[in-house]
């Protein structure tokens, strides 16, 4: 970060939230790069939207989509990666359990992971195996990966290798279960996209439908419907069909949406 940016994170927790959210989206930007790319596209976007439409109303959710979109790219690479974390985990588990049945240290089934496992568990996984070369305890190299990859099974497999290590046990035998549970709920939440893909595309259509019926109306006639840019009253129309396309959409993604 810039060192006059510094301070500012340390006092501003929204802040310090967008870098640990670009942290956990792999995404090797700067806060100083989101915030330059959020203003520069709600400026631009802005300054764009108002030169066509010559509408201040639109102009101004042009400007706040602008600035919302770096973000909203960045939560959607971090829900691939974290999706994709979730899906290779059990093959990196599996890694670390042979590691520990031919009698390796669990560093270096970290290690192992680390080498021959898929991305992005092997970056996480080798980020533990260093921080803990570095003198950083165990424990808190696994609470830092719990807190940086927050899903469910990676909280699971942290509390059970810190358990083990208060209370021993066979921790290869707990890492085979766990590995066949994170498989099966994995599985089974491929079933349940399978069978909510009739309402994902029904919420797409629903939502993309009336920008099709309203480019087709203005390829046909565009001074029929240019009113509703130029009159103050189709303005006002405007925002609210937009805030209410926006509310369904987010209300069937809702519905749609299953926690396993």
């Amino acid at each position: 970060q810039s060192p006059w940016l510094r301070p500012i994170i340390s006092r501003i927790p929204q802040l310090r939230d967008a870098e640990f959210l670009l942290q956990q989206a792999g995404i090797t930007w700067t806060v100083q790069t989101l915030l330059t790319l959020s203003v520069g596209m709600a400026l631009g976007l802005g300054i764009m939207t108002l030169i066509l439409s010559r509408s201040i109303t639109v102009s101004v959710l042009a400007t706040i989509i602008g600035a919302l979109l770096p973000s909203v790219y960045v939560r959607r690479k971090r829900t691939k990666r974290l999706n994709a974390f979730e899906e290779f985990l059990p093959e990196s588990i599996d890694l670390v359990g042979r590691a520990l049945r031919a009698g390796h240290p669990l560093s270096a089934g970290f290690k192992m992971a680390a080498d021959d496992g898929p991305e992005p568990v092997a970056g996480e996984f080798r980020r533990v195996f260093e921080e803990q070369r570095f003198g950083l305890p165990l424990q808190d190299s696994l609470l830092g990966m719990a807190d940086r990859i927050n899903l469910v099974d990676v909280r699971i497999l942290v509390t059970a290798i810190l358990i083990q290590r208060e209370v021993g046990g066979n921790l290869a035998e707990i890492l085979d279960n766990l590995a066949a549970v994170v498989r099966a709920r994995f599985t089974i939440r491929r079933q349940v996209r399978v069978y909510t893909a009739q309402g994902r595309m029904t919420g797409y259509l629903l939502s993309a439908l009336p920008f099709i019926i309203f480019s087709i109306l203005y390829a046909l006639n565009a001074k029929y419907m240019s009113i509703l840019f130029t009159d103050p009253v189709g303005q006002v129309l405007i925002a609210v069909a937009l805030s209410m396309q926006l509310f369904g959409f987010l209300w069937i993604r809702k519905i749609i949406k299953i926690e396993i």
